[in-house]
């Protein structure tokens, strides 16, 4: 007889909770990219014989107006099976078959689940800013010397509120207008002390920065950063954790330098593998010292060359406000962001495909599963914006001209429809090989850098 109390029931209830939102998640990302096909499908006159969430074996299943609803054993994708979907399927009656219908009917289908994935992630967005989304406000976290901004006059704490007339609430407003005007005088209204109200002359100026996806552009900057100090994330058993920090913490300093940003925090601790630290914290109102040794960690530099670096194992963030809009400003939000998103993850496609991005960067069901579980905890806004950046990139991913993949099947389509025939059915089967082989790779690789994630 095994007792109860033997069982580690809180890492498995963890698991499971982990395990049951990124398949939720999941299965609605399959769902609505099959459905994307399944109603263009019927739209155009095309019978869909099977929808299956899932492969292999099925689980469970019903049949509605001719179609088998499926969900199977593999929950890692799904199809929809059309009539006469294989060139090589002997039909009776070529009534609503795939094969035989007008290539235009064919192209709208399989580009209807990529286009659902999009619009599904639009939808998702609208929400969100319907609601409303944490963002970081405009207060000043550190000041640089000589900058544009500390000759102005602008100080740590000061929040920016007015930028030409326009109300600035939120840092990533700020920034959009910084970095699109620089040269240009700009008078800025800026909030002291909740006592003040100052009005500045700063005039942004040019400078060359490396932007998230590692490429060199020019901007304007007037030397500020956002006061970001307070912990909002514990990852469990890291070094954070260890040392008794907590979520709601503020790091006032760290071995006597006061921390203001990431960038504090990284010459005063990120920058310090192996060394023991005081970390002097805000708790509940009361100041208190705490001990902490960042653990070594190699990583990649820009260069591509491995640096040592210290883990703290834990997220900051600043003062948060609550970016909300009515109807028609968050579906204008909401198209921003998705579009967003469709050039950054596919500015990353590319640099993917002719090297710019390491391999070992790309990540598949486990890294996917370990980040939902991550930011499950940070609770369901974070959530549900994950998915919408999940979606996009789904639809993305499928849109490449790999055969086997939706963007195969379009760029077959194309082509018959400038050569007024469709590729034979020999050499679609040979590229169909190929892509199999390729998909089967890709996916074998990003699982083998799943894995190593985990045992590094």
């Amino acid at each position: 007889m095994i007792e109860s109390s033997l069982l580690p029931l809180g890492p498995l209830l963890d698991f499971g909770f982990k395990l049951g939102v990124f398949l939720t998640a999941l299965a609605a990302l399959i769902f609505v990219h099959e459905l994307g096909h399944f109603l263009v499908a019927r739209k155009v006159g095309v019978t869909v014989e099977k929808f299956s969430l899932g492969f292999g074996p099925k689980i469970f299943g019903v049949r509605r107006n001719h179609t088998d609803f499926i969900i199977s054993a593999i929950p890692l994708g799904g199809y929809v099976k059309m009539k006469g979907e294989d060139p090589g399927e002997q039909l009776h009656d070529s009534a609503g078959s795939f094969s035989t219908a007008p290539v235009n009917h064919r192209l709208a289908i399989a580009f209807a689940g990529p286009a659902f994935n999009i619009l599904f992630a639009l939808g998702i967005y609208i929400v969100v800013y319907l609601n409303g989304v944490p963002a970081l406000t405009t207060t000043v976290g550190s000041v640089k010397d000589l900058s544009p901004a500390q000759v102005a006059g602008l100080r740590t704490n000061d929040r920016i509120i007015e930028i030409d007339g326009a109300a600035v609430n939120f840092w990533n407003q700020l920034q959009d207008i910084v970095h699109k005007n620089p040269g240009k005088r700009m008078e800025f209204v800026v909030e002291r002390d909740s006592t003040q109200i100052l009005n500045l002359s700063i005039t942004p100026i040019t400078e060359e920065i490396t932007n998230l996806l590692g490429d060199k552009e020019n901007v304007g900057l007037i030397g500020i950063t956002p006061l970001v100090r307070d912990i909002s994330y514990i990852k469990e058993g890291g070094q954070a954790d260890l040392a008794g920090l907590k979520v709601g913490d503020r790091i006032l300093a760290v071995d006597g330098t006061p921390i203001r940003g990431w960038a504090s925090l990284k010459k005063a601790a990120i920058d310090k593998p192996g060394q023991e630290l005081v970390f002097r914290i805000l708790r509940d109102g009361v100041v208190q010292e705490v001990l902490l040794t960042p653990k070594p960690r190699t990583i990649k530099d820009e260069n591509g060359n491995d640096i040592e670096i210290g883990a703290l194992g834990l997220g900051i963030s600043g003062e948060m406000g609550l970016e909300q809009y009515g109807l028609m400003g968050a579906v204008i939000r909401a198209f921003k962001e998705t579009g967003r998103l469709i050039y950054l993850i596919g500015l990353t496609i590319k640099k993917m495909i002719f090297g710019s991005v390491p391999a070992e960067s790309i990540g598949g069901p486990i890294l996917i599963f370990q980040i939902y579980g991550e930011q499950a905890k940070q609770g369901f806004n974070e959530l549900i914006r994950l998915t919408a950046l999940l979606s996009v990139n789904l639809g993305l991913l499928n849109l490449l001209p790999i055969p086997v993949l939706d963007g195969g099947h379009i760029f077959f389509f194309l082509i018959e429809l400038i050569k007024g025939k469709p590729v034979s059915q020999k050499n679609r089967e040979r590229a169909q090989q190929v892509g199999f082989f390729m998909l089967i790779s890709l996916m074998v690789f990003a699982f083998y850098n799943d894995i190593m994630r985990i045992i590094a």
